[in-house]
Order: structure tokens, then sequence, then C-alpha cells
């Protein structure tokens, strides 16, 4: 997530929000304090680019649609909001055209890197298991074949791992599938 854009000063969600438009450069925002994002790499942005593009062409005509990193997910909890930037998002609650987040995703996607997994596998997740809509939370490893898959199940989430190309990440609450080398083609592994 890279060093805090302004340490020890409170910022309000509206102050981030308003702010984060005219941005060059993306910030998450966890309860008052703005972080600058790292940027990713070619290796990063095919394995998201290859998610995006399964997951759109199987979720046409559903309800469900597929957002880039570009859309934040807002968390709000009784003292304090979050806002993230998941690489890649399913939403099927109908996000409009002029949301700046979605609120209610149903699975979400973080592509691991060095600057992030530690992030990305703790806090992150667990404020991603916050959210009572989302079903699941799909960790991908950029450097080799592995998919953590974290699924909501009845009293907590269960875990599955995933490291064969021949795989299927399957994703049943939105009526996809993915194989693994979908999800790493073009990246050499």
């Amino acid at each position: 997530m890279g060093d805090a854009f302004r340490a020890g000063y409170y910022v309000s969600p509206e102050a981030y929000l308003a702010a984060e438009r005219s941005r060059a450069q993306k910030h998450e925002y966890l309860a008052g304090v703005e972080y600058l994002m790292a940027g990713a790499s070619a290796g990063h942005n095919r394995i998201a680019g290859n998610l995006f593009g399964e997951l759109r062409g199987q979720l046409e005509g559903t309800p469900c649609e597929v957002f880039s990193a570009d859309l934040k997910v807002r968390i709000a909890t009784a003292t304090a909001e979050f806002y993230y930037y998941p690489d890649v998002t399913v939403d099927c609650s109908g996000v409009s055209d002029t949301a700046l987040f979605a609120e209610r995703p149903r699975v979400i996607f973080e592509v691991l890197s060095p600057e992030t997994e530690r992030i990305d596998r703790g806090e992150k997740l667990r404020s991603y298991q916050s959210l009572p809509s989302l079903d699941a939370c799909v960790l991908v490893d950029q450097h080799r074949v592995a998919v953590m898959v974290h699924r909501r199940i009845e009293g907590g989430w269960a875990r599955e791992l995933l490291t064969e190309q021949a795989e299927l990440l399957q994703l049943p609450t939105i009526a996809c599938a993915i194989s693994l080398a979908a999800i790493y083609r073009r990246t050499g592994l």
C-alpha cells in the first residue's frame, strides 16, 4: 500500500472521496488515514486483466458485472469507513454509472505482490470478510501458480488452495468457473 499520505492527520471520508477524484495516483482510505498505492507490475496487470476478461464474458446477460481496480469498495462499520481498490470486483447489486464505489460486492480478487501480500492476506481480507454481501475473496499469487479462495460458509469462512493449471476456480454464487491456465495466461508460469 505504501506510506501514509498524511501520517497523523485525520481526513474525513468526504474529503478523501473529493480529493481522490482529481489525483493522478490512487490512495486507499483506512478510518481517516490515506495510503498511497504502489504501482503494479506487468505480470500483476496480466493476471488482473485475464480475470476481468474471463468474468466479463461469463457474466454477460446476468445482473452481475465485473469492475477493474479503478472502482473502490466501501466498508462501513459503526465507527469507521474504509475504501479499498480491489484488483477485480464482481457486484450484482446494480452499481450506478456515477458511483465511485461498490458497497455490496459478491466476489473480490486481489493479485498479491511482495509489497502488498501481508496486508492483502491480513487486514484487507478481514475487512472484506466483514461485508455481508461477499461470497468469496480470491487471492492470486503473481509469482507462482497459487490461488487461495476464501468462501463464505454457514458459520464462517473456508479456504481452498488451487495450484494446478488444469484446476478450475469455481464461483457458484455468480455461476462462473475459470481455469488457472486462463488466470495465468501470458505470465510464463
